[in-house]
């Protein structure tokens, strides 16, 4: 068998050769042909190489599963009869020459047999620190400013996670990975902000009965091993310890620099991870044709695939063992709270809150804190 073939980048040169400018009239010309010839191309190749990939990996094909009968069953029956909670939030900062308002949500959706209820829960603080003199509040200002974004995040994500878990539920449904970067970083300070984090994740292992469900990977391997995969199915990719090795380690092949820890954090984090990594297990799934990531405790996989279909598919009229007639195969909880969340607490409500406040205060704060380009005619 020949080994792989490494592909050179062409060049800019060899690029526009090859696909020349051209004047607006003559691009739209044939544009609905260039595009529809590309997509045929696109789902050619794909169906070729999946066939490909699964005769020449016998182990490949093996891995891919499908929940059983019986586990769907039960899924659904807990959609009815017991309590699936999930969670989602939404930020909403407002940059100030003073430092950063935030307006941070969390929206709690839970069914209670065939009843859906929500629950919502606000947070707001203004980062700012008044530190009793003139130089050392300007010069707080840019290092306040610069993690103001980082530090939001982390509060949304840790909300996300920390209320839900309080939530009385059977099954629970995150929205984006169990640990994402926020809060393996320590949201800025590791020393302090790493506890929190271990002690969410060590919640949700324990409870046992949960799903982190991910829209996207940065992992072009596993995107590409979607195509493997057909409505229905899952297949076992990774463990959390794989994702938080590389986090902590890099990897230099890809690019990846290392965790920008001292060693204690170090250490504390490699603790974290020989003690917790091996329970947390990484799924690629398809309910429909969208790939997702799930994220689930490694004794309950069957369990968190079959209530990730039913929740993505028999919720919304269509069998719970995959179906090609809806686009997008995502749980309808997690759907559900995102679009509570949106709806009650739009960013661009808070933000024009915070700026008739600014004005009514006094037009030179206003023209002073705003943004410019908002002023724009």
């Amino acid at each position: 068998m020949k080994g792989n073939l490494v592909q050179r980048n062409p060049t800019l040169e060899e690029v526009l050769r090859d696909y020349p400018w051209a004047s607006f009239e003559k691009h739209l010309d044939d544009l609905k042909e260039r595009v529809d010839k590309s997509i045929i191309k696109t789902n050619e190749l794909r169906a070729r190489y999946r066939d490909e990939l699964l005769k020449q990996n016998p182990e490949i094909r093996d891995g891919i599963k499908k929940p059983s009968t019986q586990s769907l069953e039960r899924a659904e029956k807990l959609l009815i009869a017991g309590t699936v909670a999930a969670s989602d939030g939404t930020i909403s900062p407002v940059p100030l020459l003073g430092g950063s308002k935030i307006q941070v949500g969390v929206v709690i959706v839970f069914n209670k047999g065939t009843i859906v209820d929500f629950v919502t829960k606000i947070f707001e603080a203004e980062i700012t620190k008044d530190s009793g003199k003139a130089i050392d509040y300007f010069q707080n200002l840019r290092g306040t400013r610069k993690i103001s974004n980082l530090l939001a995040r982390a509060i949304m994500l840790s909300g996300e996670r920390k209320l839900l878990l309080e939530q009385s539920a059977d099954w629970r449904m995150l929205h984006g990975e169990i640990m994402p970067h926020e809060l393996r970083t320590g949201a800025g300070n590791p020393a302090k902000n790493l506890d929190l984090a271990f002690q969410i994740v060590e919640g949700y292992i324990k409870s046992e009965n949960f799903l982190a469900v991910s829209e996207a990977s940065d992992d072009i391997d596993i995107l590409n091993a979607a195509i493997l995969l057909e409505p229905g199915e899952y297949f076992i990719v990774k463990s959390l310890t794989d994702v938080l090795n590389l986090f902590l380690n890099g990897d230099p092949e890809t690019g990846q620099s290392q965790a920008n820890f001292i060693n204690k954090d170090k250490e504390r984090f490699r603790g974290f991870i020989q003690a917790f990594g091996e329970k947390v297990s990484i799924v690629l799934a398809k309910a429909s044709n969208k790939p997702f990531l799930i994220e689930c405790h490694s004794d309950k996989i069957e369990e968190a695939v079959a209530l990730f279909m039913a929740d993505s598919l028999w919720t919304k009229g269509y069998p719970s063992d995959g179906s090609a007639f809806t686009i997008r195969g995502f749980p309808y909880h997690i759907d559900l709270a995102d679009q509570i969340g949106r709806t009650l607490l739009k960013g661009s409500d808070f933000q024009s809150f915070v700026e008739s406040r600014l004005f009514e205060i006094g037009v030179e704060s206003g023209v002073f804190e705003i943004d410019p380009r908002k002023t724009r005619s």
